[in-house]
């Protein structure tokens, strides 16, 4: 017993000594870390609204305004329809100062917060789905998800879509909103 305490003993003090004289090398040096926050804000001005115009629909019928290239004019994309006043895409001036590609979406309401229509306000709605957008070069199609911004630069959006109208549509001034979101 005593020789197997003695060989403890002695292989704890010789590990202690090791462990005591050696030689321990380090180095070390430092980094900056920086962050710029900028206070830059991407402002969207309301130009034009999205107006379908005046239409006599002779049977249930689907008015385009094709915002995919640009500004644009309803026309009758089916059904038996008169545009007896021109309407207009919408538009929306969009000013950057910074350059970047952001995420873009819609949303479409009526007076009481149905999705896809537009109302009288007395009760009787319309459908207007599939808004398409446009932004100067860069086509969007029914949904362009990214635009690309140049710092200084104004860029033009425009805003269409398909408005679904019934041959017996009462009469009157249908309105909604069409809320165009940036997110950056």
């Amino acid at each position: 017993m005593k020789v197997e305490f003695k060989f403890c003993f002695l292989t704890m003090i010789t590990v202690l000594c090791l462990a005591a004289s050696g030689t321990v090398y380090a180095a070390s040096t430092t980094i900056s870390a920086t962050a710029t926050v900028s206070t830059a804000t991407i402002t969207l001005t309301p130009v034009q609204n999205l107006d379908f115009g005046t239409i006599v629909a002779a049977t249930d019928s689907n008015i385009l305004i094709d915002a995919t290239g640009g500004a644009a004019a309803p026309s009758v994309d089916s059904g038996t329809a008169t545009i007896t006043v021109a309407g207009n895409a919408g538009e929306i001036s969009v000013d950057s100062p910074v350059t970047a590609t952001v995420d873009v979406d819609y949303a479409i309401e009526d007076s009481v917060s149905n999705s896809d229509q537009i109302d009288d306000g007395g009760g009787n709605s319309m459908v207007l789905t599939a808004a398409s957008m446009y932004q100067n070069s860069n086509t969007g199609g029914s949904n362009p998800g990214q635009l690309s911004l140049t710092a200084g630069v104004t860029s033009q959006l425009y805003v269409g879509g398909v408005l679904q109208i019934n041959a017996a549509q009462a009469a009157g001034t249908y309105t909604g909103t069409v809320t165009v979101t940036v997110n950056y």
